[in-house]
């Protein structure tokens, strides 16, 4: 705990103000500011680094303040500072933040960084949810002990910290998995146990999470198969599965392929608000299905059961996927060849039902994810590209060029990548 006694610049209405920087128990990059002022007042804390600077207002009703100093590298000087709502610094410090566990590996960061925070799993030696920075620090990190698997991390949606989910698709699906939340200094973490969850979930604006979980049912023959399931975990806690496999398909009709791993092995879930819809990516089918939250099926882009025709190459074991308006953006793990992964985009049409190639970014040398892998596009063009087996995150141009790379050490890959421009609203 650093103690730091401040005073104010002369004919300030806060009078002096007092603060502790109050390092996190848990959490090596993330600390608390703790002040208070004689008087009330408007005004912002600002904090960082030479790299980047946050600002937070506080609540100008109140004396004593807490404010949260994260998305901060590790074994950093950080310099904090408290202004009122004229612009004038009433108080400044500085304090440095610890090391990373040593389980985390070091990353190797090549080119220049974009505008957007990643949150992801480190799976390997060590299990981890991580943020990185836009330049491609880790910020913020939690290891799971639990001897599970983690396949995506998201902001919690009340702002507070993270959610992930505990699970397994490598070999059999875990009774005991679950939705985790972490709080932002780890010192709360809360579980919601949801059996045989898989790959990935969403959160929607009103708290309930809507993830992917196995569903055992009859197959062609009338012995079970492993097919899929969308649940919904409403706030209070009730659990409803709102779409199962067998809702859309019919495993005498649409057999798929790897069958090793399940009938229609769902590996991917995104959610629409405007249609209130999800979409739901089919590994075995080489298909996105587009779910309503009634559980309607929708339209199928890809494999054999696609609505669509495709004009240009068509996608295969795609993991996720970005559909905004008409394009859709896929991660494309088996579609370009032996050992080679790919982010494709179409244009569709939807009342033509069309799919047209417009671009595609296949790394030279050649970088294959087997499984997982993400792609999404940023605000000014580029695209951000997760080769997740690989440990390899990139930023390419239009033109395919990397402006921006990060990869893990030997032995670790990340998850799916979730986007985000803030931590903290």
């Amino acid at each position: 705990m650093i103690a730091l006694a401040l005073s104010v610049l002369h004919g300030c209405t806060a009078g002096t103000i007092t603060a502790e920087v109050v390092p996190s128990a848990d959490i090596a990059t993330v600390a608390t500011l703790v002040w208070s002022s004689p008087e009330p007042f408007a005004g912002i804390v600002r904090y960082g680094t030479a790299e980047r600077t946050f600002d937070v207002p506080f609540d100008a009703s109140q004396t004593d303040h807490e404010t949260l100093l994260l998305g901060v590298p590790a074994a950093t000087e950080v310099t904090w500072s408290v202004h009122d709502d004229a612009g004038t610094v009433v108080g400044t410090g500085t304090y440095t933040t610890g090391s990373l566990p040593t389980e985390l590996p070091s990353l190797t960061v090549a080119g220049g960084g974009h505008d957007q925070f990643m949150l992801t799993p480190l799976i390997g030696a060590a299990t981890a949810a991580i943020i990185l920075s836009p330049e491609g620090n880790i910020v913020w990190y939690h290891l799971d002990s639990r001897g599970l698997d983690v396949y995506r991390v998201r902001l919690a949606s009340d702002g507070t910290g993270i959610v992930y989910n505990a699970a397994s698709v490598s070999g059999d699906p875990a009774e005991d998995s679950a939705l985790v939340k972490v709080s932002w200094d780890g010192a709360t973490s809360t579980e919601i146990a949801v059996p045989l969850l898989s790959h990935d979930f969403v959160e929607l604006a009103d708290g309930t999470l809507a993830a992917i979980g196995v569903k055992y049912g009859p197959g062609a023959d009338g012995a079970d198969v492993r097919g899929d399931r969308i649940v919904e975990i409403a706030p209070g806690g009730t659990q409803t599965d709102i779409w199962t496999s067998w809702d859309c398909f019919d495993p005498a009709v649409y057999t798929g392929d790897d069958v090793e791993l399940g009938w229609t092995f769902a590996n991917a879930l995104d959610y629409a608000p405007d249609t209130d819809s999800y979409h739901l990516g089919l590994r075995n089918f080489s298909s996105i299905l587009e779910v309503d939250r009634s559980g309607a099926c929708g339209d199928v882009i890809g494999g054999e059961p696609s609505d669509y025709t495709f004009d240009g190459s068509r996608f295969r074991h795609q993991h996720q996927f970005e559909m905004v308006g008409d394009r859709l953006l896929v991660f494309d793990n088996d579609g370009a060849g032996a050992n080679a992964s790919r982010a494709i985009e179409y244009e569709l049409d939807r009342d033509a039902k069309t799919a047209t190639q417009v671009w595609d970014y296949t790394p030279d040398p050649k970088v294959y994810s087997f499984v997982l892998g993400d792609a999404a596009r940023l605000d000014d063009g580029d695209t951000f590209v997760a080769f997740s087996v690989a440990g390899q995150l990139d930023r390419v141009s239009q033109a395919g060029e990397v402006e921006w790379s990060v990869n893990t050490g030997v032995g670790y890959a990340f998850g799916f990548v979730t986007l985000v421009p803030a931590l903290v609203p």
